[in-house]
């Protein structure tokens, strides 16, 4: 009888821990009809060693190689993200439809070590380790050297035009979710957001709005020793023009606003030298001098990075450059990641089965296989 009651359990357990894990039926199984090698290599100097898995279609010769750049925050060549393999998700569709494909893991994520001083890193130090990898593919004798692209994400999608700025070698790159309106903008959109949810009214969050800016404008040209007092005159200066209401909304004091000091909220960030490179770097100086195809997406319900915004600027920016090989495209109801969504926000993420659409998987396969 004690056997059975352990069986039961057992069992119980068992259906309770499958409950647990959400239905991700993109995930790729094997069998694969392509070849998968993992792959180690250092950078120049030996201070970085990079974990990576290069897919590669068989029996083919002049076929397009990709490398994926990925978002902010450290994360494995799959991308895991909310029990989603979103990078191997997307690797695995290109290379069935003929495009080498090469996903590396994050500094101090798999087997890509940390390397010196990973508190002082920003995305210009990351932007030398896909540098590296592409360094790595153009020593192999199995890769076509004239058609190796990026695909960044998110903030990946601001350190492609970085690196094919400076690497002649990079044919082409899709920009999927990228903030090329730059972090200070994108970080104000951001906090406009969580406002918007606590349920600030819309006066109030531009009062914020107008603030915001000016204090992260500082970071370009304040030095740090001047950095306190030129916030607190921004933030004083700011309060005198505020209402009655507005003060209340906001929950303004002498030198507090949402309930943090100003002078706390703006150091912190400036702190992060990761946070103040996003703010302080412009992604248009690089993305103007691209003359190379470029596939700008982005989910028309993307809650971190603004669809309309952005592509517009894509095209802005690289029509005044004279590059003709550009595509924008928003696509409907896709939210950060590329998923079918409903609300597009973070919260959403896990709920979702579908780890990427189809149709974005199409549509970046379709068009990085029509480049020459």
């Amino acid at each position: 009888m004690k056997t059975y009651k352990i069986l039961f359990a057992s069992l119980l357990l068992a259906q309770t821990i499958a409950a647990q894990i959400p239905e991700r039926p993109q995930t790729p199984k094997p069998p694969f009809n392509y070849s998968i090698e993992d792959i180690e290599f250092d950078n120049a100097d030996k201070t970085v060693h990079y974990g990576a898995t290069l897919t590669k279609p068989l029996n083919k010769k002049n076929f397009p190689t990709v490398i994926l750049i990925s978002g902010s925050g450290a994360q494995d060549r799959d991308g895991t993200l909310f029990n989603h393999k979103l990078y191997w998700v997307v690797a695995d569709y290109l290379t069935k439809n003929g495009i080498a494909v090469l996903r590396i893991d994050d500094r101090g994520k798999g087997k890509t070590t940390v390397g010196p001083n990973p508190k002082e890193l920003t995305s210009l130090d990351f932007s030398y380790d896909i540098e590296t990898a592409l360094t790595y593919l153009l020593n192999r004798v199995d890769i076509p050297k004239n058609k190796i692209g990026l695909i960044g994400h998110s903030e990946g999608g601001v350190i492609a035009p970085m690196l094919a700025a400076r690497r002649k070698e990079i044919a082409f790159t899709v920009l999927w979710g990228a903030p090329i309106i730059g972090g200070l903008v994108t970080n104000t959109e951001q906090n406009l957001l969580a406002l918007k949810k606590a349920n600030i009214d819309s006066t109030a969050r531009q009062r914020f709005a107008e603030l915001h800016r000016a204090e992260l404008n500082l970071y370009s040209y304040v030095s740090k020793e001047n950095l306190p007092k030129a916030i607190d005159s921004v933030f004083s200066a700011w309060r005198l023009k505020l209402s009655p209401q507005e003060i209340k909304s906001l929950y303004v004091t002498d030198n507090m606003v949402v309930g943090q000091p100003a002078q706390t909220m703006y150091m912190g960030l400036y702190n992060i030298p990761w946070m103040r490179f996003f703010i302080s770097y412009d992604p248009a100086k690089d993305l103007s001098k691209l003359k190379i195809p470029i596939l700008g997406i982005i989910g028309a319900k993307d809650t971190q990075v603004s669809a309309d915004e952005n592509l517009a600027l894509i095209q802005k920016i690289t029509e005044a450059s004279g590059n003709k090989k550009v595509m924008t495209m928003k696509m409907t109801d896709l939210n950060h990641l590329l998923q079918t969504a409903k609300t597009g926000e973070l919260a959403e993420y896990e709920k979702i089965t579908e780890t990427i659409s189809p149709l974005a998987l199409e549509l970046i396969t379709t068009w990085i296989n029509k480049q020459k």
